[in-house]
């Protein structure tokens, strides 16, 4: 499964934190994107990537102020 993803200024994934069977990787394209999982926090800009078992709990968060974009992919889908 390939996403293209867009969050505005302020906008997350949820207050429950997502969990599925497999991994997920993903390239930040524009803004800041703030990656939780499980209990480590990183804020993300432009060019920085991430790579997780999407098995724990996981979240993501636009934490500036202009709307940033994701390219990510999960193995095996889960929508």
């Amino acid at each position: 499964q390939i996403l293209h993803e867009r969050y505005a200024p302020g906008a997350d994934t949820g207050e429950t934190m997502l969990e599925h069977v497999g991994h997920e990787g993903g390239v930040v394209i524009s803004g800041e994107v703030e990656v939780t999982v499980g209990v480590e926090t990183r804020v993300l800009k432009a060019g920085e990537a991430y790579l997780f078992d999407s098995g724990q709990p996981h979240r993501f968060r636009n934490v500036s102020d202009r709307p940033a974009e994701i390219v990510s992919a999960c193995a095996p889908g889960y929508l």
